[in-house]
């Protein structure tokens, strides 16, 4: 390597420095800004509630809610209640929302079948979770599976339609190359579409991971003996607002915690996809 070429090579990587340096100060601003707003209206409402100003039998109060976590993680029943949602939300969404984003990209295949069922499946994704849950329960019984299949018809729809229209995006040119150099369907699928369409397969999974939550506890709600749904109607039953905002806290972890795994995954896809 030369002198010349080793100058061209800082001259390339400073700036890719330089902005990921950026990036990292950026991000690290903002995760203290979020966490500073936070612990700030925590502060606030702790305060309150010490003081009268807030109503701690309708509103509670951060220390109440935080003792009920630490008698529930001691008694188990915690451990018990996170571990049976997110394995509902787990297996559902992996039905679903997985399942669906495949079924979307094969109908890639044949735009006839895809129009011939666009209507039924309008009509599937316009039917409530809240609906059919009563009947998943009388079909599936009271266990875990009734709760997976409506995690499942939770996810399947926005997965389905949201790769289906990224699998049509695909770029005409590069199917074209590909048919020119000899190529199949199935090569045109497997070099071209389905890259294509990651990014839109990771965006309705990052949608789903909200309706997959919200499946499971709707389902804990008709009937279950443990989840956090179970929990939250147990306060609400017993008029204990602790109990129900101790769910609702679980509820929001949940969510962030499945967010990461799902930007996590998103990496890896779009590191593929490139």
């Amino acid at each position: 390597m030369t002198t010349l070429d080793i100058a061209d090579d800082r001259v390339v990587r400073a700036p890719s420095t330089a902005t990921g340096r950026r990036a990292t100060t950026y991000r690290t601003l903002l995760i203290t800004l979020q966490a500073a707003i936070a612990i700030a209206l925590l502060a606030t409402w702790e305060i309150g509630a010490s003081t009268g100003a807030v109503n701690t039998f309708l509103f509670s109060s951060p220390s109440r809610v935080g003792q009920v976590l630490v008698e529930r993680w001691q008694s188990g029943d915690l451990l018990l209640d996170v571990g049976t949602t997110a394995l509902e939300v787990a297996l559902g969404f992996v039905i679903g929302a997985v399942g669906g984003s495949a079924i979307g990209l094969l109908l890639w295949y044949s735009k006839f079948v895809a129009d011939l069922s666009a209507p039924f499946i309008a009509a599937i994704g316009s039917i409530p979770v809240l609906a059919i849950a009563p009947m998943t329960i009388i079909w599936f019984g009271t266990g875990l599976e009734s709760k997976i299949v409506i995690v499942a018809f939770s996810c399947v729809v926005v997965s389905l339609t949201t790769s289906y229209r990224g699998a049509r995006m695909a770029d005409q040119d590069l199917l074209n190359l590909v048919r020119s150099f000899g190529g199949n369907r199935g090569t045109a699928f497997r070099r071209v579409v389905v890259p294509a369409s990651m990014t839109w397969v990771v965006q309705a999974l990052k949608l789903n991971v909200g309706f997959a939550i919200v499946g499971a506890i709707v389902g804990e709600y008709i009937s279950s003996n443990a989840g956090i749904g179970h929990m939250i109607l147990l306060g609400s039953s017993n008029f204990s607002v602790n109990i129900v905002l101790a769910g609702l806290a679980l509820v929001m972890v949940m969510v962030l915690a499945f967010t990461l795994i799902v930007s996590g995954i998103e990496r890896i896809l779009l590191r593929w996809e490139k």
